[in-house]
This record gives structure tokens, C-alpha cells and sequence, in this order.
């Protein structure tokens, strides 16, 4: 028996009804927009059918006149500029943006990416004296900075300019920069917060190349492959202006010419084909992201900027083999995870805080996800530096509680903390490590109540099984990309009888079913990771079963079929 709560959005069913007639779709398709804040004709136009116009302009940034001012001198008086970015993939593809933009400019540009372990996140002291003593007159973050107050205010005394690009929430003071382009700022007016680093970056750059009298709307249809990329892998929602970037972008990435992207579609078997929000969160970016982990993202950089297609195939061998090696490293760490928490009465553990040394700081995020998704509360995994008495970690949080303001309560434990709302890195002692674990424990218990710590599935409506049929998958795919802020659309169907059940894949631990609506036709279901519940749906049996609706291909027949997420059995 399912153990997730299962619920429905309450409807307008009027505002429904009048969506449908208007637009001439369904009322299921009209109810799945109705989810997702639709509320007008005007809007549903809007989302249904994305177009480059609905960006906004990139002058209504906080500073970005002064950013662009700043960048023009430096052009026309040839300076030096330094790009410095972030060892993810949305740091990663800003500084591949900005690096490409400034190279097309003629610009005399150089970059750094920090390595993960000998530097760590954002951009140190050390680097501005690096830079200066390179004859850097001008440094641009790319995805990161927004935080640094310190190191800014050194490389003031350098001589040395900084412009930030971030997407990152502001400590409580800003740093005191040439400009500070961040659409999270609390005195930002742009239309939306939610642009990703490699966002701020693509509007930084559409700005520069708007002044200086080019097409910036060709230029950002130029680089909305590393848009897209940044943007899905920093799993931004994929609404208002992300939806645009991420809707073109995975078309522009599908026929990208930059060598490195090519050479990364070949090897993960993508060449050619369609792409979707998946094809980034689940192949092209984690094999990105593992070289930031394991080794230096300069590796990953390099990949997207160079222009030499056997150095591009060379430096994917490198991504596919570090890849392998984070995905060996990430099943050991998770083993020990869950060895220590079976161990654990977690029933009075609000936030979960799970330290080892041995851990690979770059590998502790990933698990602190898969920790999070498992055990439905916050959890943040720290790696032992026992050299110098150091823990460097991730955590990962559920919606109910935005784990950067409950860090930020504990900032006097901590040596750094930076993130998201649901995303955050932390660094502190290890003598501090029982104090923070219990004061994070008591904001937690203030704010997460025990049903917030119940797995939920949201769906869109409940339908017979019947109604599942190709028109109805060709609207849905209408609602494409999905992610973030426009989820796949989940179904609900109740009391449907099962006429065919068995277990598949290799070891049994999948299901294949076919189940009758009212109107008694066959639909054919596949259910990942439920073979174990074989017993409890064989033929005759009914079930409710909650579900995407997906085409498959098998054999040469194309059939529509439903992709199950969750059943609940007469037992």
C-alpha cells in the first residue's frame, strides 16, 4: 500500500470550461493550465506558444548600466578581463558564454574556474592578487560573487574592478562592486528572480552587444545552447523567461556547432535526436558536473569553448571516465549513509546532519538529494577534513523549509554558507559539528511539521483510463519542457481493473500491466521499481494508480502508455 499522500488542486471549474472553448483543447489539457497559474486566454497563448519577444530587457537588471559602462571602457582601452565562474555546469556554461562573447568582441579576456578543493566555492583574496600581479584591471564573476564582500573590497585596494554576475541570494550587506547584476536583490524591480547564473550571464552579455550596435537578438539565439544548459542543470523553474531559454535552448543544443556540445551529444548517444529537460539533468549535465567533483571544471570549460574537434572528443573521454568514477563514489557514500540512519530513531529528527570523513565533498551534494528524497527531510552531509580540523558539505531541503534562512540562523557556527532556498553549501569546524546539528534541529522543529515530512504526489485531474489517446498526448506535449514550476502533468485513475500483470527487467523489479476503464479498452502501464507488488494487482484486481502519460515505442509499434509513479492496491 502507497505511503504517499495523494491530492487534487481545487478548480475554477468556470475559468477551466471557458480556457477549453476558447482554445479549443480539452478540458483536461485547460485544467493542467489552470495548475500551473494560467489564468487568461492571453496567458495561455503565452505558454503554450514561448517565443523570443516574451525576454525581457536586460537594462531593467539591478546595475547593468553601470556593468555595461564599465565593460565598454575596458574594451575600448584594451584591458585585461577575467572571467572567473564556478566549477558547476551553471558556472561552467556562464563562463563559456561570457569567455565566447568576449572573444567574438575582440576582447583580451582570460578565465579561471576554481578547483573545488583547493579553492573552494567564490572568488578568493588571493585570486584578485593573482590577477593584478597578471595585469587584470577587470574582473567579471560568472555565477558567483555576490557574497565575496571580502575579497571585492581587497581587489578595490588593487586597483583591480569587479562586476558581479550572480544569481545567488545577497548576504545582508552587498559587496562594493563596479556593479552587482543579480536579479535576487531585495531592491530589484526586473520581472523575474528566477534566471539561473548563466541566465544573468546571457543578459549581461545581450546588453554589452546591444550597446556596441550589433543584433542582440540574434546573439542570444547564438547562445541559448549554454543558456539552456545551465539553466536545466541548475534545476531553475522552467517558467516566464526560463521556459524561453530552456524551449529554444534545447533546440539550439540539439544543432549546436560549438565542438565541444557536438562531441558530447556523439559520445552520450544524443546526436540527432530530440532533446529534452532530461537529456541535461540526467546525461549531459552530471557528466559535466563529475569533473568539477572529481578533478578541475577548467576540464569541462575547455570543452565548451575550444575549437578543436579532437581536443573536444579527447576531453569527453575525460568527462565519461569521471563520470563513471562519481557514480561508483556516489552508491559507496549512500550505502553509508543509510548504514548510519538505520541505526537512528529519527522520529523527533527534524533536519538530518551526517558527517564521515572520507566522503568526497564533491560527491556529498548528490547524496544529500537522494538522502532528502528518501527520508523527506532536510539533510545536509559534511566531509571530514581531519588535517585541518575542517567539514565541508552540501545540504538539500524539502519545500516546506528554506534551508539557506535556517542556515543563515546558525551563521555563528558556520565558517561559509551560500545557496538557494532548497540548495545550499556549508563550511565549519569540526568541533562545531554536535552544536549546529542541534541548533539547525531546533529551527527545524519550529518550522517543519510532521505531515510536511509526508512524501505527496500534486496531480493535475483525475481521468478514466479511457481517456488516455494520442490527441491527448499530442496537447500535452504542447505544455513542453517540462521541470520545475511545469511539472510533467500527473493523472489520477481510481478503481481500475487490472487484465494483465508481470514482472519485467532483468531481476523482476518492474512491472508491466494493462488495465480497463469504464469503457473496457486495454491500456498498456509500465511501473519502474514496483515488481515487488505483482501479487497485489493480478488480473481481476482493482487499483487506483497514479501516473504520467508517455509514448513508447516497441518493436515498430507506437503505443501510448501509462508511466505509473504510484498504485494503491485493495489491500
Amino acid at each position: 500500500m502507497s505511503k504517499v499522500v495523494w491530492s487534487l488542486p481545487e478548480h475554477d471549474d468556470a475559468l477551466v470550461n471557458n480556457l477549453a472553448e476558447e482554445l479549443g483543447i480539452s478540458e483536461t489539457v485547460a485544467r493542467i493550465l489552470v495548475n500551473r497559474g494560467v489564468r487568461t486566454v492571453s496567458d495561455a497563448h503565452a505558454f503554450m506558444s514561448p517565443s523570443l519577444d516574451q525576454m525581457h530587457d536586460p537594462m531593467l537588471l539591478p546595475d547593468m548600466e553601470a556593468g555595461v559602462e564599465r565593460v565598454v571602457r575596458a574594451l575600448e582601452a584594451k584591458e585585461k578581463i577575467l572571467i572567473h565562474g564556478d566549477y558547476d555546469v551553471d558556472g561552467v556554461s556562464s563562463t563559456a558564454l561570457l569567455v565566447r562573447v568576449f572573444t567574438k568582441l575582440g576582447a583580451n579576456v582570460v578565465h579561471r574556474i576554481p578547483h573545488r578543493k583547493r579553492d573552494g566555492y567564490d572568488i578568493k583574496p588571493y585570486t584578485a592578487e593573482e590577477a593584478k600581479a597578471e595585469g587584470v584591471s577587470l574582473i567579471i564573476t560568472a555565477d558567483c560573487g555576490v557574497t565575496a564582500c571580502e575579497t571585492i573590497e581587497h581587489a578595490q585596494t588593487l586597483g583591480v574592478d569587479i562586476i558581479v554576475t550572480d544569481h545567488h541570494e545577497p548576504g545582508h550587506e552587498l559587496p562594493k562592486a563596479i556593479a552587482i547584476i543579480n536579479p535576487h536583490r531585495h531592491d530589484s524591480t526586473y520581472p523575474f528572480s528566477e534566471l539561473a547564473g548563466v541566465g544573468v550571464a546571457l543578459k549581461f552579455a545581450q546588453a554589452i552587444v546591444r550597446r556596441l550596435g550589433y543584433d542582440d537578438q540574434r546573439f542570444v539565439e547564438r547562445y541559448l545552447d549554454l543558456a539552456a544548459l545551465g539553466t536545466i542543470a541548475d534545476v531553475m523553474p522552467l517558467v516566464d523567461e526560463n521556459r524561453v531559454i530552456a524551449k529554444f535552448g534545447l533546440e539550439a543544443l540539439a544543432k549546436s556547432k560549438k565542438l565541444g556540445i557536438q562531441a558530447l551529444l556523439r559520445k552520450t548517444g544524443l546526436d540527432g535526436k530530440r532533446l529534452t529537460p532530461h537529456s541535461i539533468g540526467f546525461v549531459l549535465g552530471p557528466r559535466i558536473n563529475a569533473v568539477g567533483r572529481l578533478d578541475d571544471a577548467a576540464i569541462a570549460l575547455q570543452l565548451l569553448v575550444t575549437g578543436d574537434e579532437s581536443e573536444a572528443d579527447e576531453l569527453v573521454g575525460t568527462l565519461e571516465r569521471l563520470n563513471q568514477e562519481r557514480q561508483t563514489e556516489q552508491a559507496r557514500i549512500l550505502a553509508e549513509v543509510q548504514e548510519i540512519l538505520e541505526q537512528e530513531d529519527l522520529d523527533d529528527t527534524r533536519a538530518l546532519v551526517l558527517s564521515k570523513t572520507g566522503w568526497h565533498s564533491g560527491i556529498v551534494g548528490i547524496v544529500a538529494s537522494k538522502v532528502v528524497e528518501l527520508y523527506n527531510r532536510p539533510a545536509i552531509l559534511l566531509s571530514l577534513d581531519e588535517e585541518t580540523g575542517t567539514a565541508h558539505g552540501s545540504a538539500r531541503s524539502i519545500e516546506a523549509f528554506n534551508i539557506f534562512a535556517a542556515l543563515n540562523q546558525c551563521r555563528d557556527l558556520l565558517d561559509r554558507v551560500g545557496g538557494h532556498e532548497l540548495a545550499a553549501g556549508v563550511s565549519l569546524k569540526v568541533d562545531n559539528i554536535d552544536q549546529f546539528q542541534a541548533k539547525l534541529n531546533e529551527v527545524a522543529s519550529e518550522i517543519i511539521k510532521p505531515e510536511d515530512m509526508i512524501p505527496r504526489i500534486m496531480a493535475d485531474a483525475q481521468i478514466d483510463p479511457d481517456a488516455v489517446t494520442w490527441k491527448l498526448m499530442n496537447e500535452i506535449r504542447i505544455l513542453e519542457p517540462f521541470g520545475p514550476g511545469n511539472p510533467e502533468p500527473l493523472f489520477i485513475s481510481s478503481d481500475v481493473e487490472t487484465v494483465e500483470s508481470r514482472r519485467v527487467g532483468g531481476d523482476g523489479s518492474h512491472l508491466k500491466m494493462r488495465v480497463r476503464g469504464t469503457k473496457g479498452l486495454p491500456v498498456d502501464c509500465i511501473a519502474f521499481g514496483f515488481g515487488e507488488l505483482e501479487p497485489a494487482v493480478q488480473v481481476g484486481r482493482k487499483v487506483d494508480l497514479c501516473y504520467n502519460i508517455r509514448s513508447n515505442s516497441y518493436n515498430g509499434r507506437n503505443t501510448v502508455q501509462l508511466a505509473i509513479k504510484d498504485i494503491r492496491t485493495e489491500e
